[in-house]
């Protein structure tokens, strides 16, 4: 009887481990599929030539409206936009000494939020000790 188990026991790990190697061979084969079937993926490519002709016509006409507006208002239109850009970097300073002015404004509130939980708990100590005479 103990060799018929032995002969079980070592047909059954037999076929383990050509499960095993099987199984390997399986998987191997099914990323080989997936690896081609991903390399043979062609990707379409997208004509932008008529995306640059229409560039090329808006540079034409902005270079047609600069040269219509002449010299002085020109200069005019640029010192505008300067103004304009110094406007834009001024505002975008304030906002941002606004933005640490509420950053720590949040702390401040944390601060407080936690010292009144504390004071809330010492409260509560304070209440408890004076319901219980042996607590003095």
């Amino acid at each position: 009887m103990p060799d018929l188990i032995n002969k079980l026991s070592s047909y059954a790990a037999l076929i383990g481990v050509i499960g095993a190697i099987g199984g390997g061979f399986y998987a191997w084969g099914e990323f080989n599929t997936r690896l081609s079937a991903v390399e043979n993926v062609s990707y379409e490519t997208i004509d932008l030539s008529g995306i640059t002709d229409d560039i090329k016509e808006l540079n034409e006409k902005i270079n047609d409206r600069v040269n219509a507006l002449g010299a002085s208002q020109e200069e005019d239109y640029i010192a505008l936009l300067d103004s304009q850009a110094a406007d834009y970097n001024e505002l975008q300073d304030t906002i941002r000494s606004l933005r640490g002015v509420v950053d720590s404004l949040k702390a401040d509130i944390a601060i407080n939020g936690k010292a009144i939980e504390f004071n809330g708990i010492k409260i509560e100590e304070a209440i408890a000790r004076s319901e219980n005479p042996l607590a003095n």
